[in-house]
């Protein structure tokens, strides 16, 4: 499972507004939190006229910097940090270093008879599946499924990341604005769910990545 970078590029930009909206809908659950669950403090805030004196305001001007922040070191992480944060490894962190050995195994849609007619000897080093697993995903990589698979991955990939980013930030702003432990333990649980959760369905949507290349490989004819 390596890095093709312009269909990964091709395919972040079609997510890039899912991403947006889940950095939106972060503004606002935060937004409210801060506000102490008022609701009506909230609307009248956002509707004052003196808002650029009030402390949303300042919340906006510095979630807006943020999404500016968030988006460079999105870009300047390289995609080897991202996949080893998301899966927890070092060294062989893609799910393609355990194609043969571990995924295809797990996958009854998969032929593994044919699979080795097809390739031969299956390979068992991490880095000779992941290579061995690239070159076959070249071959499958515009059919509709494997499109689909690869931008679910990367949509989940890219929003643990940002969601990350997200935690660390309104850390910092809930120690500028001195928010209350109250405050701190809805807002924190709130961000620390939905990571666990991205991170899940990355983890997820890699394997299922990996795992429908070779199921396409596996049933196709035999040269």
């Amino acid at each position: 499972m390596a890095n093709d970078v312009s269909t990964s590029e091709k395919l972040q930009k079609e997510n890039i507004s899912n991403i947006w909206k889940i950095i939106c809908m972060d503004f606002l659950v935060l937004n409210i939190i801060l506000s102490a669950l008022n609701i009506e403090k909230f609307m009248s805030l956002l509707l004052s006229k003196s808002m650029l004196d009030n402390s949303l305001f300042k919340l906006l001007s510095s979630f807006i910097l943020g999404i500016l922040i968030v988006k460079l070191l999105l870009n300047i992480l390289p995609a080897e940090t991202k996949h080893n944060i998301i899966f927890g490894k070092l060294k062989y962190s893609l799910p393609g270093h355990r194609a043969f050995t571990v995924h295809a195994k797990k996958d009854p849609r998969i032929d593994m008879e044919n699979l080795e007619k097809i390739l031969g000897v299956l390979p068992t080093l991490p880095s000779e599946q992941n290579r061995v697993w690239y070159k076959i995903y070249q071959k499958h990589k515009n059919d509709e499924q494997i499109v689909d698979s690869h931008l679910k991955f990367l949509f989940f990939r890219d929003s643990s990341i940002l969601t990350i980013f997200i935690l660390i930030g309104f850390i910092i702003l809930c120690i500028t604005f001195k928010a209350t432990l109250f405050q701190w333990i809805l807002s924190i649980s709130f961000i620390t769910i939905q990571l666990i959760i991205f991170i899940i369905s990355a983890r997820n949507n890699g394997i299922r990545f990996v795992q429908n290349v070779l199921c396409l490989e596996s049933h196709r004819d035999l040269p």
